[in-house]
């Protein structure tokens, strides 16, 4: 099996705008040379003058240093919009627009892969039995189109990445695989292929339970439909995207070894690790410098130890 291990620049946000400074980091401090791009470091729906330069800056220094922008990836800004599930028809239009940006700006910087979560609904929508069908049904027509118009983008891997939240997408790995499967099958041929990018932290949900509430267990089930792995230390109650170093790794549930040799068991060529780590805003930034370089030391060394050179 080849694995891939890079890291999402969410670990960027605020500190590190300039793509010099997030890139130079990435391959000269971590020893990196695989990049997931988070929306958040800069807003697709940005004046288009502004959008082209800053991804001509983008793919000089990532071409200058040879560093990958494997994919996009919504981000945490994006994520707090209700998007395809938004209540009033304005606001999923809204959400169908940010995502054809997206698209437009995935072009620009030079790779074929896009994804994230696509939405959320309201508690008013979710809890009317009705309202959540209606809403349930407008969101998977509207996810369809979307994978059609990504491949006019020169898109043609969407990595949908399912949460631990009920109100904006389906929980359990049954439900899971059923609604990949019926996307897969409503979008057809000529649309962005659908995979998953699962998140180890998202396997939170306060109702779930058995393998439902193991990642390791998912990595199984689903293992014909995960393409990538988002990595975070978590204490399985919340998705809480600490860092792996030694103080979160006593009370987190992920081990890098374990996940290793279930990643070994899902019988796929190639698998894409990435480290996706979020420190509070007003944490120190030495502190956030220092913990995400000991958290890929933890993951480098744990894919040295099965065989695997990053």
């Amino acid at each position: 099996m080849e694995i891939t291990f890079g890291i999402s620049t969410g670990f960027a946000i605020k500190r590190w705008g300039d793509p010099k400074e997030w890139i130079r980091f990435v391959k000269e401090e971590l020893g990196l040379d695989v990049i997931q791009f988070s929306f958040d470091q800069f807003d697709p729906r940005g004046r288009k003058e502004s959008v082209q330069g800053y991804c001509e800056l983008v793919r000089n220094e990532c071409e200058k240093r040879n560093v990958l922008i494997h994919s996009t990836f919504t981000g945490l800004s994006i994520y707090s919009h209700n998007l395809l599930y938004h209540p009033l028809l304005e606001g999923r239009i809204d959400g169908l627009d940010w995502f054809e940006h997206a698209f437009s700006m995935t072009e620009k910087l030079g790779t074929n892969g896009t994804g994230g979560p696509f939405g959320g609904m309201d508690l008013n929508t979710f809890f009317d039995i009705q309202q959540r069908m209606y809403m349930e049904k407008w969101g998977e027509e509207a996810l369809v189109s979307l994978l059609q118009k990504a491949k006019t983008y020169g898109i043609e891997h969407f990595y949908w990445e399912p949460t631990p939240i009920m109100r904006e997408n389906p929980v359990t790995i049954k439900e899971i695989k059923d609604f990949l499967e019926k996307i897969r099958g409503l979008a057809g041929r000529d649309a962005a292929s659908l995979s998953i990018c699962f998140d180890v932290g998202h396997t939170t949900n306060r109702e779930a339970s058995g393998d439902d509430a193991n990642p390791y267990a998912w990595m199984t089930r689903l293992s014909d439909y995960i393409s990538i792995i988002h990595l975070q230390q978590t204490d399985g109650t919340l998705d809480r995207h600490w860092p792996f170093t030694s103080r979160y790794n006593e009370i987190g549930k992920i081990n890098a070894s374990e996940l290793i040799e279930s990643v070994e068991q899902m019988e796929r060529e190639r698998m894409t690790l990435l480290l996706e780590i979020g420190h509070p805003f007003e944490e120190d930034d030495a502190v956030v410098k220092k913990e995400i370089m000991e958290s890929v030391n933890y993951w480098r060394s744990a894919l040295k130890e099965k065989g695997y050179e990053i």
